[in-house]
Formats: C-alpha cells, sequence, structure tokens
C-alpha cells in the first residue's frame, strides 16, 4: 500500500512549487523530498507536470530540512523556466 503524502505548496512566481518530504525506508538513514511544479489550479499528481526528486545523496536530518531543501530545488526549476 502507498504512504499518503502530505504536500506544501507555496506559489512561487506565477507557478504552484508542491513538496512532500519523505522518510527513508531506514529512519536513521534520515529525509528526502520530491518536487512537482505546475500552473495555479493544475492537477499536480498529473504525469506531464513536472517533477524532480532530490537525487543528491543528500541524507536531510529531519523533515523540515528535506521540505526546505525540496522549496529550493522548486524555486531553482521555476527560475529555470522563466528564464
Amino acid at each position: 500500500m502507498d504512504k499518503q503524502l502530505n504536500w506544501s505548496t507555496e506559489l512561487y512566481k506565477g507557478m504552484e512549487v508542491h513538496v512532500t518530504a519523505l522518510q527513508k525506508e531506514k529512519a536513521a538513514q534520515g529525509w528526502d523530498y520530491t518536487v512537482r511544479i505546475c500552473e495555479p489550479g493544475v492537477d499536480a499528481t498529473a504525469e506531464s507536470e513536472l517533477v524532480a526528486e532530490s537525487g543528491d545523496d543528500t541524507d536531510y536530518t529531519s523533515q523540515g530540512a528535506a521540505l526546505a531543501a525540496g522549496f529550493a530545488c522548486g524555486y531553482a526549476m521555476v527560475d529555470g523556466l522563466k528564464k
């Protein structure tokens, strides 16, 4: 059974940035994140929307640290789109 994801959402430069923090399989390994970017009002779970995962092999020590890193990644993605 899939875990229910708790998404945090912020509006940034006219785009919605959705981030969820995920605890790794072994709690001692820390936290990770997933980011989704979409236009306001669009279903953020749609397959065609822009998605990223941390993928940087960082083990974030807390849920808050993973969320902060996820939003930083999301903002960078939006900045790349808005060039």
